[in-house]
């Protein structure tokens, strides 16, 4: 594994590569010096840094489309985001980039109209006013205001060891002892399992029980140091005019070998003096290096030859993505003016979160999002689209009959059954941080791997362009 910091990074995109070798394979057109596989934020920064530092590179996309798990739904009224939906007032990287496309970045509208969640569970409705009386309610003492909502983030951060370290902090030896499951971690804290139970109901991974503690803390931790680094005032949330997809696609178009769409990659050669990508098209490309930005459960299906380093070929195996799902529908009429109860939901059902959105002309609310984390979302796997609409359907007039008739179907977004994608974002299982945390970025003299699933400092969309850069700066360390 390379480490760059940051100041040698910059040292190296200044000036140490202004005279690089000439490309080692001739031909008419100009020989590639880079492939990238992916053309996802990470895959698109790595290419874009290398191009500027005179390397001629070549982005593969398997899909028909870039982005990768940026993706802004257009066919949903107001074009809403189906996977990146806030920019970070402090992603760095990112903003810059937009700024140096020329794209207006503005503060994020709220997604969903003002209101409090009216939340059900062991059957019954309750308002968050009637919520620390409730008999439902499994907490104890002061917890007992904490609302549902609230619990996960919470109770996995407000005693986290991480809290005021270094955002590279979580992979250090003296944290190792919180690899462990979740579940036990909250235990240790003296949580009963109701309201373990009931935090784990929107938990972004499988189950509480299956996901380090380690991995909980650290996704609030990169929250909580992001917030801390904005100014008084700042706006936390941002969001690209017209949509986040516009800024891969201008990336994209940025490049002067444009990205070529359909490449499924299903193999990957390098010998001493490069590098050959095999697609399922029957193409394949040749390069002096090649940039791997693919999600670790796709890395399954592609042949290395040669093989990968030991302990990131176990991972590839072994780690997973976290589950969602989401079902757009239209909104016949506003129920919640029937029933005069708050609009958006949070339930333990099947269905576990229904929010109207307010992305129609003029603010209006015209459709509404059922969205369900982990292992719920699961069961959606064995349906298809209608069949999705017609169970979000049946469970909502179930629990709330002032929505039964008022929903028309839109669209079914899952990053997991996109056959490119493998999930929302990597979760780390107990065991697996201390196993194979410093693993995900090795590679081969030839192969470099990026995504923002091997990002240490930062995580989503930041997390991605962090990646791309530290891919990029072990290209040019090796050319």
């Amino acid at each position: 594994m390379t480490t760059i910091d940051r100041r040698t990074a910059l040292a190296l995109l200044g000036g140490v590569m202004a005279k690089l070798p000439q490309p080692l394979y001739a031909g008419e057109s100009r020989p590639l010096d880079v492939i990238v596989v992916g053309a996802g934020l990470s895959g698109l920064n790595a290419a874009l840094m290398l191009q500027e530092q005179g390397l001629a590179v070549q982005v593969l996309e398997g899909r028909q489309r870039v982005g990768g798990r940026v993706y802004t739904l257009k066919m949903v009224p107001g074009a809403v985001e189906a996977g990146g939906e806030v920019i970070g007032a402090a992603y760095a990287r990112m903003l810059d980039t937009a700024r140096r496309l020329k794209l207006a970045v503005n503060p994020l509208k709220p997604l969903a109209p003002p209101g409090d969640w009216l939340y059900h569970l062991g059957g019954k409705p309750i308002l968050k006013d009637d919520w620390q009386t409730s008999d439902v309610n499994p907490l104890s003492g002061a917890d007992r205001k904490l609302l549902p909502h609230q619990l996960l983030s919470t109770l996995m951060y407000r005693d986290a060891p991480l809290r005021g370290r270094s955002l590279d902090a979580w992979l250090t030896p003296e944290f190792e002892k919180w690899d462990i499951p979740a579940t036990d971690y909250l235990r240790s804290l003296g949580h009963n399992q109701a309201t373990i139970d009931l935090a784990g109901i929107v938990v972004h991974t499988d189950t509480l029980a299956n996901t380090s503690a380690l991995h909980e803390m650290r996704r609030y931790h990169v929250g909580d140091a992001s917030r801390g680094n904005l100014a008084a005032g700042a706006n936390s949330g941002l969001q690209v005019e017209g949509g986040n997809s516009r800024l891969p696609e201008a990336m994209a178009a940025a490049l002067e070998n444009a990205a070529l769409m359909g490449k499924a990659v299903y193999a990957i050669d390098s010998t001493a003096d490069g590098v050959t990508v095999h697609c399922t098209d029957a193409s394949s490309y040749r390069a002096r290096f090649v940039v791997v930005s693919m999600p670790m459960p796709r890395l399954r299906d592609v042949l290395f030859s040669p093989g990968l380093p030991e302990p990131l070929a176990h991972a590839v195996q072994e780690i997973d993505y976290g589950l969602s799902i989401q079902v757009h529908m239209r909104l016949r009429e506003h129920y919640w003016e029937k029933d005069g109860l708050p609009a958006a939901m949070w339930t333990d059902t099947g269905v576990e979160r229904l929010t109207p959105l307010n992305r129609g002309p003029n603010g209006e609310t015209t459709s509404m999002i059922a969205f369900v984390n982990g292992a719920e979302a699961r069961r959606f796997d064995f349906m298809d689209d209608q069949q999705c609409f017609e169970y979000v359907a049946a469970v909502a007039a179930q629990i709330r009959p002032s929505m039964r008739g008022v929903l028309e179907p839109i669209t079914v977004q899952s990053c997991a059954r996109d056959p490119f994608g493998a999930g929302d974002w990597v979760y780390w299982k107990p065991g697996q941080i201390r196993q194979y945390g410093h693993h995900l970025r090795d590679g081969l003299p030839r192969v470099v791997f990026c995504g923002e699933h091997t990002a240490i400092m930062q995580r989503g969309m930041e997390g991605a362009f962090e990646s791309g850069e530290r891919a990029a700066i072990e290209i040019l360390s090796r050319v």
